[in-house]
């Protein structure tokens, strides 16, 4: 039976006046979105379908954060004072890191998550009785966890469960802390410290910094991120990319609509310029729409449904072989995206750069017939020397 949870409504008047979800098991079974956003969403069993709900915790309650759902692969999750953690270089929460005035860090015994693999314990740091006696440490177990979730999906799930205990017992600290990915940055969630049922903040402290996003029409259908403007005709694609598929109609066509608008905004994303006069940048300029092509691929096969798994460690499945292989493109590339990303940034060249190469439909339509003369062409180049031979 699903954990029981209610919704505490928060009336003020500045951006945090949203609904804290509090789950009366104390356990917060996580799953992940992949079609919330370009890298997807924390989203909470006991709290409905929001992406990163904000969540309520008990100052002193030892409270469990469930990551057993295959949608955790490669989002191991970790907890900070501020929105992304390390990502950010923001502090996170660690036994040497005191946000509040109590003194713990000088002991190490600061509220730290506990983290689990299939049930035992991996660090030794403790501060929740009941898993291991209290005492301080820096080993709380993420240097052991997070490794696994770069593993081959077949080989993740056969791990066992995952899972995190956190209980954060600092009366001295009156802000709000934050849940996100250790892998993936911009996926943070809010939690809301609570004594004795009220909140230690009203406000939304520390604020988060960005806005979530919101796929809309064409790519909510889809599955897949940034698609909309990209939807065929388009001045920079040719007039197709599938052939057929309107002969067959049904989900098929929607599916090869969603497929032509991915190829449109990969060949319009590689069209780039050269401002940075570097080979390394026309590189990533070039591959990140190109990963982004095959993860919005990936997505969209996904969000049909058609894939009936139920164990993604059997090989003698071809649907849970294409979805591990699936779900390692998403999780994998939207990563190298964004490492490419921050190579750009740190070497101070421009994010994009993109150029624009109209394609008219008559020398879309020229190319492909003149395309198909030189096949011909080239098969009789072929075929005749061969024939004078007889």
């Amino acid at each position: 039976m699903k954990a029981s949870f209610f919704y505490l409504g928060l009336m003020a008047a500045l951006a945090s006046a949203q609904d804290t979800c509090i789950s009366s098991t104390n356990t917060f079974t996580l799953k992940v979105n992949l079609f919330a956003g370009e890298l997807g969403y924390f989203t909470v069993e006991e709290c409905g379908d929001t992406p990163n709900p904000t969540l309520g915790i008990e100052i002193g309650q030892t409270y469990t954060f469930s990551q057993a759902d295959r949608s955790n692969y490669y989002h191991p999750v970790g907890f900070s004072y501020e929105p992304d953690g390390a990502h950010a270089n923001k502090d996170e929460l660690e036994p040497g890191v005191s946000r509040g005035t109590s003194g713990c860090d000088t002991t190490l015994t600061c509220p730290a998550p506990m983290y689990f693999v299939n049930g035992t314990y991996v660090g030794e740091y403790s501060n929740i009785e009941q898993v291991k006696e209290l005492t301080g440490g820096e080993n709380f177990g993420l240097d052991d966890y997070e490794p696994l979730f770069f593993h081959p999906i077949a080989e993740w799930t056969g791990l066992g469960l995952f899972s995190v205990q956190l209980r954060f017992d600092d009366a001295t600290f009156d802000k709000d802390i934050f849940y996100f990915c250790h892998i993936h940055e911009l996926m943070s969630g809010r939690i809301k410290l609570l004594n004795n049922g009220n909140l230690v903040n009203d406000n939304a402290d520390p604020v988060l910094g960005y806005t979530y996003d919101e796929p809309t029409g064409f790519d909510a259908d889809c599955g897949t991120f940034m698609l909309n403007e990209f939807q065929l005709p388009h001045p920079e694609c040719p007039d197709r990319f599938v052939c057929g598929a309107d002969k067959v109609g049904g989900p098929f066509e929607k599916f090869a609509s969603c497929i032509e608008a991915m190829n449109c905004h990969m060949t319009a994303g590689m069209t780039t310029g050269v401002s940075a006069q570097s080979e390394a940048a026309l590189f990533i300029h070039q591959m990140i729409p190109h990963h982004q092509n095959a993860v919005n691929m990936a997505k969209a096969l996904l969000k049909t449904g058609n894939l009936i798994c139920g164990d993604l460690s059997d090989d003698e499945s071809p649907d849970c072989v294409l979805e591990g292989i699936l779900r390692e493109i998403v999780n994998g590339q939207n990563f190298q995206i964004q490492s490419m990303r921050g190579v750009l940034e740190t070497l101070e060249y421009p994010a994009v750069d993109d150029c624009t190469v109209e394609i008219s439909q008559e020398e879309s339509n020229s190319d492909v017939t003149t395309s198909r003369l030189n096949v011909l062409a080239s098969l009789a180049s072929l075929v005749v020397p061969i024939l004078a031979g007889f």
